[in-house]
C-alpha cells in the first residue's frame, strides 16, 4: 500500500527534497511496499578516482511497517552498512544467527554479506538511520574499532551526523567526500561508546583508573596494582591486551611521559623535578626514556618546544 506523506527527518522541507531530486541524480524517496525511505549516494557508485582506503557511498533513513522485510543477496552489497535504530525493532538474519536491535542500538554489516531484514515489533514502525562505505580498506577500517557484530547499545542516535553527510555527498567535490569521512569516523566512535564503557567497568577499568589517578607514585607498578585488585598480573596482562591492544605497563609509561612531555612544554621545572613528579625514581632512566620516546633529551625537547 502506498503512503501519502513522508515523516522521514532527512525530509525536513518537501519542496528543498523535490528540487534535490531534479538536480541530483542519486537522491531518492521511496513511499510504498510498507515502507518510507530516503537515500543519497555518490552520483557514481564506483570507487573515485582519488585514494582513499574507505568511500562514503551512501546514507539514509528508513521507516518500515511491522511485518516489512528486505532481501538482498550479498554480491549485490559489497559495502560495509551500518544502522542505527531510533523506534521500532528490527531482525537481521546472519548466516548462523538472528539479531534484534531497538532504539538506542547499532549493528553493521560487512561486504559480501546477505542482507535479509524485517520489521518486527506489531505495535510500532522500525526506524533507523544508515550509512554505507566501501573501498578498499573498508572491511579492515571497520573491524579495527573492535565492536562485536550483535546489536551494540549506544545512546541517542546523532541525527545531525548523518544529514552532514548527506549534505557532503550532495556537493559532489574531493573535499567533501574526505569531511564526509571524518564524520563517518565520530558516528563510529559514538556507536561504540557505551560498549567500550561497558567493557571498561571491569578490572581493566579499574587499573585505568588507578593508573591516572597515582602515576606520580614510583612505586606504583604493574605488579602493585594487580595484587590491590585481587588479579593475577598474566591474567590482568591478557584482559589489557585484548581490550586496549597494549600492556598494562606500556599504557602506565605513556601516561607518565605524557605527563612529562607537558611539563617540559609548559613549566620552568627542573628535569629531576619533572621526573620525579611523574613517577621516575631515577633521572638517568627518565631522560632515556624520553630520548627513547622523542629522540632528543629532555633539555632539547624543551628548547625546541619554546620554538614551536
Amino acid at each position: 500500500m502506498l503512503r501519502t506523506t513522508s515523516v522521514s527527518p532527512l525530509d525536513r522541507d518537501k519542496d528543498e527534497v523535490l528540487d534535490q531530486e531534479q538536480c541530483v541524480p542519486h537522491c531518492s524517496t521511496f513511499l510504498g511496499d510498507g515502507v518510507v525511505r530516503k537515500v543519497i549516494s555518490r552520483p557514481d557508485l564506483d570507487l573515485p578516482d582519488f585514494p582513499l582506503p574507505v568511500h562514503i557511498r551512501s546514507v539514509g533513513y528508513n521507516e518500515a511497517d511491522p511485518g516489512w522485510k528486505e532481501e538482498a543477496p550479498g554480491e549485490r552489497k559489497i559495502f560495509v552498512q551500518l544502522f542505527w535504530c531510533v523506534e521500532g525493532i528490527g531482525e537481521f538474519v546472519f548466516r548462523e544467527r538472528i539479531e534484534r536491535i531497538g532504539a538506542g542500538e547499532v549493528i553493521y554489516h560487512l561486504p559480501g554479506e546477505d542482507h535479509i531484514h524485517r520489521s518486527v515489533d506489531p505495535r510500532r514502525r522500525w526506524c533507523y538511520y544508515w550509512v554505507t562505505f566501501d573501498g578498499p580498506g573498508a572491511e579492515a577500517f571497520m573491524k579495527a574499532y573492535g565492536y562485536p557484530q550483535s546489536p551494540c547499545s549506544a545512546g541517542e542516535c546523532p541525527v545531525r551526523l548523518f544529514q552532514e553527510i548527506e549534505q557532503l555527498l550532495k556537493q559532489r567535490t574531493p573535499y567533501a567526500q574526505r569531511h564526509a569521512i571524518s564524520v563517518l569516523t565520530e558516528i563510529l566512535a559514538l556507536a561504540g561508546e557505551r560498549h567500550s564503557e561497558t567493557r571498561r567497568n571491569g578490572m581493566v577499568g579499574k587499573f585505568i583508573e588507578a593508573a591516572h589517578k597515582r602515576f606520580q607514585e614510583p612505586e606504583m607498578t604493574v605488579g602493585l596494582l594487580a595484587r590491590e585488585l585481587r588479579i593475577h598480573r598474566t591474567t590482568l596482562n591478557r584482559l589489557f591486551q585484548k581490550e586496549m591492544r597494549l600492556s598494562p605497563g606500556s599504557y602506565l609509561e605513556q601516561i607518565r611521559i605524557q605527563k612529562a612531555l607537558s611539563l617540559l612544554r609548559e613549566t620552568d621545572l627542573s628535569i629531576k623535578e619533572i621526573a620525579y613528579s611523574t613517577g621516575f625514581s631515577h633521572v638517568s632512566y627518565f631522560c632515556a626514556v624520553i630520548r627513547r620516546k622523542t629522540g632528543m633529551t629532555p633539555e632539547e625537547y624543551r628548547l625546541n618546544a619554546g620554538m614551536d
